[in-house]
């Protein structure tokens, strides 16, 4: 981005108005009022809102005009935008809309000078990249469904409260039509879905611009008109049996020309869902049933799935007196087992064994046994590796053991099969404690040594290994007389390459000595436990 663009995107969003990007969906937009108030200067300084500019200054940012002005005929200029930013394969419906939007978003900036200029002083309207519009007529050559597009809709115009505003439009997400709209973007591939299911640009636009939205200029006929039918404006396109779809049936009551049935008896008509055939053993439902009463031409449904698997689904939306609507045929994969891992012994000493016991439980009356089932382990949890295959037995459960010499965390992985959806269990933690053995020792009796006598203390620690982080051992030393500690010291020590640490201790004074020693913990095992207590009466 220039860095006179910089300069004033901050200036506009300091007093409140946002520096426009057509990729840039979510953007606050000022109204259009507030921002024609504050436009004091103007650059091509166009003012209809009802016919659009002869010409647009645009800002070259690449190839041989780089860093100029040109002054481009304003047809021309969206013929070029339209075939760097709409495909020429689109529905020729979804390309009107469109070239609507390309056309509009140009025009606004015509009308609404940001204070734009180049290195020279020129004054621009528009920005040949993404911060604006790609517009590059040597690479860009629109095609004739794109020239016809911008043709078909030249005298048409959107407003809102009677004035342009900015048309701001983008890819989007690949959901069905009218799915992802917000009011503020024409979003390129859900629409493309609405002209494939029958839309006029005209709804299209009204489907993504509206509410409120005055189209002027329009060919089509104009709406809304009577209650003629239903249609998905979201339906479902997949998921997994016994669960809720990721996209939850939205139908509205619509006139002749597609528009929404905002008022009158039939904008509160019940719409009613139904499978067009139920495959055996599968069953259609949605939270509170499968009938909604359309508030504003608008039936909301939700919690609805199906149970078990289904190929080819068609779901159908009916109400009376209307004609009805069917989605496109979905896949609903089968519903997946639950899977638990579970352990007794989830801390266990070095050298001790752990035992896991696995879990297949089907949602319905699938068999559970003879299932293959996988299990892996992780030392963050992130990263996954194959530990034991196994089969689960007539009650689904299936089990093992090993030695782990470190901690790791399991999980109990299906792959799936023809009736379940593959699942993974929650991972479960197995914590391994380091072993820490001190010698010498007297084996629980007291040695009696003379006072100044140096003892040289060996803790062997295990696990250890070259892979893994060297632990830390301490040494406890605890001095008492009558009962009472009269000193007390510790030493740390990491462990040699054999995993062991030693120190020499000189008992200088007279008393009971006491002497223990612990691993303390690493990256990859816990601490051990104390060692035995050493005893020692110094004379």
């Amino acid at each position: 981005m220039p860095a006179a663009v910089r300069l004033l995107a901050s200036v506009l969003l300091a007093v409140g108005v946002s520096a426009v990007s057509v990729a840039s969906p979510g953007a606050p937009l000022a109204p259009f009022a507030a921002v024609r108030a504050r436009a004091a200067d103007s650059c091509t300084g166009w003012t209809s809102d009802s016919v659009p500019p002869t010409t647009i200054r645009v800002l070259r940012t690449v190839g041989p005009a780089n860093g100029t002005v040109q002054i481009v005929p304003f047809q021309a200029y969206v013929n070029v935008v339209m075939a760097a930013e709409w495909g020429l394969s689109d529905p020729i419906e979804a390309l009107r809309a469109g070239a609507v939007a390309v056309k509009e978003y140009a025009w606004y900036w015509t009308i609404v000078w940001r204070g734009g200029t180049a290195t020279d002083g020129s004054c621009y309207d528009v920005v040949d990249s993404t911060v604006d519009q790609l517009y590059s007529p040597e690479t860009r050559a629109p095609s004739p469904s794109e020239l016809a597009a911008v043709q078909a809709t030249w005298g048409e115009s959107l407003l809102k409260g009677g004035l342009l505003f900015v048309t701001h439009y983008n890819a989007g997400a690949d959901v069905p039509c009218g799915a992802n709209a917000d009011g503020r973007h024409l979003l390129q591939i859900s629409a493309e879905h609405c002209a494939a299911g029958g839309m006029t640009a005209d709804v299209i636009l009204q489907t993504y611009y509206g509410p409120n939205l005055q189209i002027v200029g329009s060919t089509e006929t104009p709406g809304p008109g009577g209650a003629v039918a239903v249609v998905f404006r979201a339906q479902p396109t997949g998921g997994t049996g016994d669960a809720p779809f990721p996209v939850q049936p939205m139908v509205a009551v619509v006139d002749a020309t597609g528009q929404t049935v905002a008022g009158g008896t039939s904008s509160t008509a019940t719409v009613t869902l139904a499978p067009l055939v139920s495959p055996p053993g599968t069953t259609l439902t949605c939270t509170g049933g499968l009938s909604r009463a359309a508030v504003a031409g608008i039936a909301t449904f939700g919690g609805c799935q199906v149970s078990g698997a289904a190929s080819g689904l068609v779901v159908v939306a009916s109400a009376p007196g209307l004609a009805a609507a069917s989605t496109a045929p979905f896949t609903v994969a089968p519903p997946a087992p639950a899977l638990s891992l579970s352990t007794p012994t989830a801390v266990i000493t070095w050298g001790q064994p752990m035992s896991l016991l696995a879990k297949l439980a089907p949602p319905g009356s699938e068999p559970a046994a003879g299932r293959p089932v996988h299990l892996e382990r992780s030392r963050d949890g992130i990263t996954w590796v194959a530990a034991d295959d196994l089969v689960t037995g007539a009650t689904g459960t299936a089990s093992a053991s090993a030695r782990p010499s470190a901690n790791w965390y399991y999980r109990l992985v299906f792959d799936g099969a023809p009736d379940l959806s593959p699942a993974t269990s929650a991972p479960v933690r197995v914590i391994v404690r380091q072993l820490a053995l001190l010698r010498p020792t007297p084996s629980g009796a007291v040695k009696t040594i003379a006072r100044g006598s140096s003892v040289t203390f060996t803790a062997t620690v295990r696990p250890a290994g070259p892979q893994l982080a060297k632990a830390r051992v301490t040494f406890m030393f605890v001095l008492k007389r009558g009962g009472a500690v009269v000193t007390s010291a510790s030493r740390n020590v990491y462990v040699g390459a054999s995993g062991t640490a030693t120190w020499t201790w000189k008992f200088s004074s007279a008393g009971e000595w006491f002497v223990r020693a612990i691993a303390n913990p690493t990256a990859a095992n816990a601490n051990s436990v104390w060692s035995q207590i050493d005893q020692y009466y110094v004379n």
